[in-house]
Parts: C-alpha cells; structure tokens; sequence
C-alpha cells in the first residue's frame, strides 16, 4: 500500500461511482471520507467500516456521513460524484465550506461541468481560491456483488483530466495523476467536456431501444441494444459532436480503443465485444426500465443540450443532435430531461467557445480569484 494518508480525499456521492472511487482510492493509501445527503447510502458502508474489493483487500472509510461541512474540512481533493445534474447545487453546499488550495474534481464533468461549478462559486461571492477539474468518465467498471462489496472488471485508461482555467492543470494534475495512474493531461476542458460519451451512447440507445424500456427494459444494454441502425445514431450524433469541438477530441471508435483497447469492424461488433469478452466493463452494465433513468435524465440536458447550443454558437448544424433531444422531450416524463438544461445554458455564447470552444486563456499562474462576473472571468486575457 502506498503512503498517501497525507492526502485526505472528500467523495460527494455514494452511489456506484462514490462506492468504487473509496474502494480503490482507499486501497492506493489515501484517507477517504464519503458524503451522501441520503443516509440511507451510506448505512451499509458505515456499518461495514468502508468497501470490500474482491481479490484485493478491505478499503476503510475514515468518515461516512451526512455532514457536508465535516466531510470536506481539511480535504484536499473534493470529488463530486453526484451526476450532472447535481453539480450545481453541491457547488453551491460547498461556496460557503471552500478554503484556499483544494482542488474540485468533477467524475464525470459531462459538458460544460467546470464551468457549471466556477460559475456557481462565483455568483455565491466565494473567496477561497479553489482549483476545479473534470475527467471525462468513470475510471472503474465493476460488479457490485453487495452494498459494501465490489469486483473490479477494468480500470479505463487515458480517460482525460483538464482544468478551468486550462493553465492550472501542471498545478492540479501533480495531484490528481498519482491517484489515477491511468489518466491523462490535457489542456483545455474543451477536451473533456466534448468527449463526453456517455451523451453519444446512452441517449441514441434508449430512444431506439424505447419500446423494449417500455416494456421493462429485458435486455443487454449495449450488446443487444447497440444494433446496427442504433449504431449509425450513434454515429451520426458523434460526427456532429467532434465537428462542433472544433479541435481534436476522440470520435466513438478511438475512445473505445484508447480506453477499452477494442475495436470491432462495426460500432455494433464493439458494443458486443465490450458485453461478451472476459474483461468488458459493460458486462455489469444495467438497463433503464423507464425513461426517468439517468442514461435519459441526465446525459441530455448535461450532455446533447450544452453540445447543440455550442455548435449553434459556433455555427455548426448539428441537426441529428437537435432531432434526439426534441424526440427525448416528447417522449420522457423526466423534468430534467424535458427542460432546456438551464444550469448550462449560455456556455455556448462565451467567447472561449468559438474555436477550441472551452478553451480559457487567463492571467497568471495561481488559483484564480473570484470575480463579480463570471462572464468578466472568461474576458479575462
């Protein structure tokens, strides 16, 4: 086991990924805390002492509470593991709790998720000087064989770290690399924000997949759901994505292949291996029964929204886009998924969005200050 008990890690969120971030973060040494506003997510972790992780050993959880305040004092990498949609409120629990020199770490960022949190921490008039960071997905896929037991499938690689502003990443990445050996530096949050594939995959699945989620969702998500007409949505929504990033981000094939190492002849074909093989981090994959799941509620206003008002900005159609989140608003019951995504709405029309769309140019080399406006933040030059 590593010596990292100097670092104490604050994980906001004990769903799946809260779970698995305390059972391996824990493991690789570090003194971790896990917050939840639900205690009844925690009860089975507290009770246990932390996570059991097949094969591997027992992760201790070193607080499990309700206590926002008490889980994040003196934390020095507060994750936020809630969902998308989430994002905005638990920024604004954590402006008046925030103190200089910790780092924010957004698993996933989704799109537009640092500038989502920067924006709140700088409308509530916070003072401390906080770094904000966003990975572009989950790093572990696992089985979760009991509430406080897991077994690990595969850990992703590659999977993508950027800071808003991109200048803080050398700063914020010596951190955060050591606990997440298999990422990866990147220089922009245009990077993570636009990769985003669970927006690409979930979203085009269970629309064409809607009469099997009306019926109880009884099948393989990805290996029976991938079929080749979903495959070619998928598809055709990714090429509106990359030509909206207007930089170089990974289409759906490279991201499977960076990240999985497979690549089929077909998006279809991966799907299948990804479900099939020994290894595939989507054999442990559920299935929405309803269209309130998340792969729905949360990967359109925090996924397809934020990407279509970007590409309007910018001057890219993205009709496929625009076509599924009108069809998803017709057909979902889901107050977030039948909202505009307002938490988002206007990063389209910031001036760091034409171009390499997020991409931050600002002064200086330390955390940087809260402003009045967070418009005057992005203008700074």
């Amino acid at each position: 086991m590593t010596d990292n008990n100097s670092t104490t890690i604050a994980i906001i969120g004990a769903g799946m990924g809260g779970v698995y971030l305390l059972a391996f973060l824990g493991l690789a040494g570090y003194t971790v805390r896990l917050h939840d506003i639900d205690d009844a997510k925690l009860a089975n972790v507290r009770e246990a002492g932390g996570v059991k992780v097949e094969g591997r050993g027992f992760s201790p959880a070193a607080m499990v509470s309700t206590d926002l305040k008490a889980s994040v004092n003196g934390a020095a990498v507060i994750i936020v593991v809630t969902g998308g949609n989430y994002q905005e409120s638990v920024a604004r629990g954590l402006a008046p709790l925030l103190r200089d020199g910790q780092i924010i770490l957004l698993i996933q960022g989704n799109t537009g998720g640092a500038l989502l949190a920067r924006r709140t921490l700088d409308a509530l008039g916070s003072k401390a000087k906080v770094d904000i960071a966003e990975m572009d997905n989950f790093p572990h896929s696992c089985w979760r064989r009991g509430p406080a037991h897991i077994e690990p499938i595969v850990t992703k690689r590659n999977l993508q770290i950027a800071t808003f502003p991109g200048n803080r990443i050398d700063a914020v990445f010596s951190v955060l690399g050591p606990m997440f050996p298999t990422a990866v530096a990147m220089p922009s949050i245009a990077h993570t924000s636009f990769t985003n594939a669970n927006a690409m995959l979930h979203v085009a699945n269970c629309v064409g997949n809607a009469g099997k989620i009306d019926e109880g969702g009884n099948y393989r998500f990805y290996a029976d759901g991938v079929t080749p007409l979903v495959a070619r949505l998928c598809e055709a929504i990714n090429a509106e994505r990359v030509a909206a990033a207007a930089l170089k981000v990974r289409d759906l094939a490279d991201w499977f292949e960076i990240t999985y190492g497979v690549r089929g002849k077909t998006l279809s074909e991966t799907a299948q291996k990804l479900t099939t093989n020994t290894d595939g981090p989507y054999q442990a994959t559920g299935t929405p029964k309803d269209f309130d799941h998340k792969y729905i509620a949360e990967d359109v206003p925090a996924g397809l929204i934020p990407m279509s008002e970007i590409g309007k900005a910018a001057g890219v159609p993205t009709p496929a886009i625009d076509a599924l989140i009108q069809i998803v608003k017709s057909m979902s019951g889901s107050p977030h998924a039948r909202s505009d995504g307002p938490e988002r709405k206007g990063c389209g029309r910031h001036p760091e969005c034409a171009g390499a769309r997020l991409r931050v140019r600002s002064r200086g080399t330390g955390p940087v200050p809260p402003t009045p406006s967070f418009t005057a933040h992005l203008h700074s030059a």
